[in-house]
């Protein structure tokens, strides 16, 4: 049991999520690495799941080619059904060129029959319209059927010519009536002028909504989305435009065809240090995709892994309601020792005129180890950080939220791995390394916070050690 799957002596990258026959397909890119070192060249490689928690390995789906082969890199695409096989266009990177400082891109195509045994198209390559788009920024390529205008089409991450370099991101469009000739249109599908790169285009159909979801390198490193009552636009934001924050990236969905899912990667921090860099790549993370009144997006933890998880538990305890507070500074309580894995529930209430209460996790007695999760009402702000960070490092992540003062939450853990759902609205991932505490607390700072309706419970008690 494994709800944030990593490979072997790897990490999981980017992912092409695919249903077919009552199973997901995960397909996802696999680079040889750990914390300290990067084989940068990936494979793609697959697994299957039908509850997101127990996950079959398939091994390599379509294997990287030579220094010389135009896939020197098999990188991130699309899935897709095609008459009696399935297609998958992914991106194909050459190796790096000194001279031209960069890595021609090429969108290519592999086939199979069952969705396990891939075999490359060598007839095919759809290389950048170099008079109109970077071809050096070409790639992602997603596929879907317009069935209004029964026609293939496909989106593709690309970048413009002209204007500021870190804002000519441009999703592209190229449509094709037989899966094989595919037209590139000058015309962008989505030209805001914003960011640098729409890695990882994403489009669905929800209602009477379409959103496109994609990420972004520049500004914030998150997966974000837009939404638009037409395919042809105009593709609006909402306030909160991102996808959980920080903690995840490259996030694609998948649908059984009642309920969608987010199905990205966890980042990792350069050897395996808080406030270390930013590497690519780490564990499978999946949230379940709800669609609001309004059309919005809110994150919630997946029930279908969620009743797995609780119907294995290697135990189940129920917590006290208590009351924590300091009028006139900070307060904190532990509530109980936290195992390797586990799932807890609660629900915090706030007094009114308070500044801001939260939960910690995997503290210290001394609290000078650990994690918190801090809700300031005033601000609208949440603030996911380390409790032992220091002056001028920056926290782990500021999300917004509704400013309530009652919150309740759910909170996903494995080992380093940690995800906070917020009100059934919003998910933040943390990848937190510092295990040398093992308290869950409550606190309050210049006010007073009941926690109350809190179960705790226990996936894995202990940590599993790899021989």
């Amino acid at each position: 049991m494994s709800r944030f799957f990593k490979p072997v002596g790897a990490r999981l990258g980017d992912t092409i999520p695919f249903y077919w026959d009552g199973v997901f397909h995960v397909f996802y890119l696999k680079r040889v690495a750990d914390d300290t070192h990067d084989r940068v060249e990936t494979d793609w490689c697959h697994i299957s799941t039908t509850n997101f928690v127990d996950f079959e390995d398939h091994g390599v789906a379509i294997r990287r080619g030579k220094p010389d082969d135009p896939d020197f890199s098999a990188a991130t695409g699309s899935v897709v059904r095609v008459g009696d096989e399935f297609h998958a266009y992914y991106t194909g990177f050459r190796k790096w060129d000194g001279a031209r400082q960069g890595r021609h891109q090429t969108v290519l195509r592999a086939r199979s029959a069952d969705l396990t045994t891939w075999h490359k198209d060598p007839g095919f390559a759809l290389v950048s319209d170099d008079a109109h788009f970077n071809a050096d920024e070409w790639r992602d390529p997603f596929v879907f059927f317009d069935t209004h205008r029964q026609s293939y089409r496909m989106l593709i991450a690309g970048q413009s010519l002209t204007g500021p370099a870190l804002r000519r991101g441009v999703t592209v469009q190229a449509e094709s009536h037989n899966a094989h000739d595919w037209t590139i249109n000058a015309e962008p599908f989505w030209a805001p002028g914003i960011y640098s790169m729409h890695e990882c285009p994403d489009l669905f159909r929800m209602g009477e909504w379409w959103y496109l979801v994609y990420s972004t390198l520049t500004d914030r490193t998150v997966t974000r989305y837009r939404m638009s009552r037409t395919l042809d636009g105009p593709w609006i934001s909402p306030a909160d435009d991102e996808l959980d924050g920080l903690g995840l990236y490259a996030a694609k969905t998948i649908s059984d065809g009642t309920r969608r899912y987010l199905v990205g990667w966890c980042t990792n921090n350069i050897a395996g240090q808080d406030g270390a860099g930013w590497l690519w790549g780490g564990n499978l993370t999946v949230h379940e995709l709800v669609q609001q009144d309004n059309g919005r997006l809110s994150l919630h933890q997946p029930e279908i892994s969620r009743t797995v998880q609780r119907s294995r538990a290697q135990g189940r305890v129920e917590l006290e309601p208590t009351r924590v507070g300091a009028a006139h500074g900070f307060a904190s309580h532990t509530i109980m020792q936290m195992p390797y894995a586990g799932l807890i529930d609660l629900t915090l209430r706030a007094e009114p005129g308070g500044k801001a209460f939260g939960v910690e996790l995997r503290a210290t007695k001394d609290r000078d180890h650990g994690y918190s999760v801090t809700f300031e009402p005033e601000l609208r702000r949440i603030e996911v950080d380390r409790l032992n960070r220091f002056g001028a490092d920056r926290p782990y992540d500021i999300r917004p939220y509704s400013g309530d003062t009652q919150v309740r939450l759910n909170i996903e853990f494995d080992g380093e791995i940690y995800v906070i759902y917020v009100n059934g609205e919003l998910a933040i991932t943390l990848r937190g390394y510092d295990r040398a505490g093992t308290e869950l607390g409550v606190f309050a700072i210049e006010g007073e916070v009941t926690l109350s309706g809190a179960e705790m419970v226990v996936t894995q008690q202990h940590e599993e050690i790899q021989r």
